[in-house]
């Protein structure tokens, strides 16, 4: 049955939170106490239960001899409840609890995991707050919205010692694993480039939008969180939260995350990036989306290879990788190549490098919340792979080249580009 949670106001006066998300000290959960990995089943929360937190319901509530889901989160009061009944249902009771506030379910010494399905401004403070009180998170694509959110993420995990899993789910699909490690291994000889395309926007908005009032069931002021304040539109709340530049950066940060994560995995650059950004976007010219309908730019690492990040308005997302013996195009549905011959090649055992094997996202960091080993998407490595999409959409932005210092994180000789790696937020709220 569903709690009765304070009102925000309520909750911010009673618990201190008014200056800062992240001041809770460290709690670990029930299951992680102690020197041993739990032997009990992982608890759970869900946060969001819009759109992208459908995919994890499956898994999640599918295997009920070692999971279960306690606590689901959103402040769209249809959409938990739904979510609750969703869950009891799977359980056959009415345990699930629903809360509006993330902070509130964070607190619950009894669950030791997190699933972050909200829009991606909010990311970085629930994740942050959720490691401060000892629970290990798992992450949605993208990581972050800002280069600097994103840093702070991965010290908070370090800190605490927390498994943090992004939610980039090609990681642990076998096709694009196989053509990573075929690259990796020089399997197309020396690489040429690296073409990622990724599709158009699926949602528009014109000059004629008005503002509505919000609607009984959503809190529009907790929706909106460190965004700048804006009045309520339907068209601008919920799946739609990703043409707003406020609160994601289109689907440079929605597609370009996967993309992009596999050919720096190919590379070989997990834990570095590009050196040089350059871009141009076509960005609306009027109503309320502000993310690029038009997506072009390009990075290109030290060794010499750019990556190509495009629009392609037929096709949908895919990666292709160009060497000296040919093409390897690699997408969820299909992978080809130049020359089939390259295909089978790709299949042959003990490559001299070898890429960790993953069969499945959301296993492979549950298996990590039981041994304390690091994720096949590791928060480090989805940082690196957000900061690719958040270079792209700044020098889309400013419409010049960049020059990238990925061990310092900033930008060369260039203010503008480096104000742009962080935001103001909203306040209360603040990552320190």
């Amino acid at each position: 049955m569903n709690s009765s949670p304070l009102s925000r106001r309520d909750f911010l006066r009673h618990s201190a939170l008014a200056t800062a998300v992240v001041a809770a000290p460290l709690i670990l959960p029930s299951g992680l106490r102690g020197q041993n990995a739990p032997s009990k089943k992982i608890t759970v929360g869900i946060i969001g239960c819009g759109n992208i937190a459908d995919g994890h319901y499956g898994p999640l509530l599918g295997s009920p001899e070692s999971l279960k889901v306690l606590a689901v989160c959103d402040v769209d009061r249809d959409r938990v409840k739904a979510a609750a009944v969703r869950v009891n249902a799977a359980y056959e009771n009415t345990d699930c609890k629903t809360y509006g506030d993330f902070r509130e379910l964070n607190r619950r010494p009894d669950i030791d995991a997190v699933f972050i399905c909200t829009p991606d401004h909010w990311h970085a403070l629930i994740a942050i707050d959720a490691m401060r009180n000892g629970k290990d998170v798992y992450i949605e694509k993208p990581l972050t919205l800002t280069i600097a959110e994103g840093r702070a993420v991965v010290e908070a995990a370090r800190k605490y010692g927390r498994v943090a899993q992004h939610g980039t789910q090609h990681r642990s699909m076998k096709r694009f694993h196989d053509v990573a490690e075929f690259v990796r291994n020089n399997g197309l000889g020396k690489l040429d480039r690296i073409d990622c395309w990724i599709p158009p926007n699926n949602r528009f908005c014109d000059a004629t939008w008005k503002p509505e009032a919000v609607p009984a069931n959503l809190d529009w002021d907790l929706w909106l969180g460190p965004a700048p304040w804006r009045p309520y539109s339907s068209i601008g709340c919920h799946y739609n939260f990703r043409f707003i530049a406020e609160s994601a950066y289109g689907q440079v940060t929605n597609w370009g995350a996967h993309y992009l994560d596999i050919g720096q995995w190919a590379l070989g650059m997990d834990d570095s990036g590009p050196v040089s950004v350059e871009g141009k976007g076509e960005f609306p010219s009027s109503g309320l989306f502000t993310n690029a309908t038009n997506v072009n730019f390009t990075v290109r690492y030290a060794n010499g290879v750019p990556m190509h990040c495009r629009t392609r308005y037929e096709g949908g997302g895919t990666v292709r990788f160009v060497g000296e013996r040919g093409w390897l195009d690699i997408a969820r549905d299909k992978m080809s190549a130049s020359d089939p011959n390259l295909l089978r090649e790709m299949q042959a055992p003990n490559k001299p490098i070898q890429l960790e094997l993953s069969k499945n996202h959301q296993d492979n960091f549950f298996e990590c919340v039981r041994s304390r080993a690091r994720p096949i998407a590791d928060v480090e490595l989805g940082h690196r792979t957000t900061t690719v999409c958040n270079l792209g959409q700044i020098s889309m932005v400013l419409g010049r080249k960049l020059q990238w210092d990925a061990a310092k994180e900033e930008f060369v000789g260039d203010d503008a580009a480096n104000r742009l790696r962080t935001r103001a937020m909203r306040s209360p709220w603040s990552l320190a």
